[in-house]
């Protein structure tokens, strides 16, 4: 028998003036809130599984749901808090939603959480309304829906062996390296896209403007 499929949703504080693509995600998720994104959860009407934060931007809630306390002196975010505390908890399914904002390096810690998850084989997305960011390796398809574009950069090591078939500029056993630029911005050209690598790790952003 397979492994059980267990779901969590982490949201994650980054400002943001549309939250409507929140509510395809937590339907059937365990919801973790990263210290401020519990008041998301107030504007959605939803009541969080678990809060996780040292509430130094904003006031411990009062609501009705376990909370885990941090010191405010740590070596985590508040957010890779969330994502270990969710594999701690058995989750192996995870999107990370509102982590992805204007502070650079806290988006950029946030894919790093994702990297994390990718490593212990847990499947994790770093989503907002018009970006979905994983990593992935070997094989992968991808189906043409709610975003256009896809780009793919190689994460920390060049990639080998890289094959795209289905998309608008296909490729054909490349190399990439983590300073190559040619293989953002394809775009769908079937329904679905099959993207391959022999070695290395790609992060996969798919996008719409």
């Amino acid at each position: 028998m397979g492994t059980e499929i267990k779901k969590c949703a982490i949201i994650s504080g980054a400002p943001e003036s549309d939250l409507s693509y929140y509510k395809k995600y937590l339907d059937d998720r365990y919801v973790i809130c990263a210290d401020s994104g519990y008041k998301k959860c107030d504007l959605l009407e939803i009541t969080p599984d678990l809060i996780i934060g040292d509430f130094d931007s904003s006031p411990k809630p009062d609501v009705n749901c376990e909370i885990i306390e941090l010191n405010v002196r740590k070596d985590d975010t508040d957010t890779f808090h969330c994502v270990k505390e969710a594999i701690d908890r058995g989750y192996n399914d995870i999107v990370i939603l509102g982590g992805i904002g204007s502070r650079i390096d806290h988006t950029y810690s946030n894919i790093l959480s994702v990297n994390f998850c990718f490593e212990r084989n847990v499947k994790c997305s770093l989503i907002n309304e018009k970006n979905n960011i994983t990593i992935v390796s070997g094989e992968t398809v991808i189906k043409r829906g709610e975003y256009e574009y896809f780009s793919l950069f190689a994460f920390f090591e060049k990639c080998t062996g890289l094959s795209i078939a289905g998309a608008e500029y296909d490729l054909d056993n490349v190399e990439i390296k983590p300073s190559s630029q040619f293989t953002q911005s394809n775009a769908f050209k079937n329904d679905e896209v099959k993207i391959k690598i022999k070695t290395g790790k790609i992060i996969l952003i798919m996008s719409n403007d």
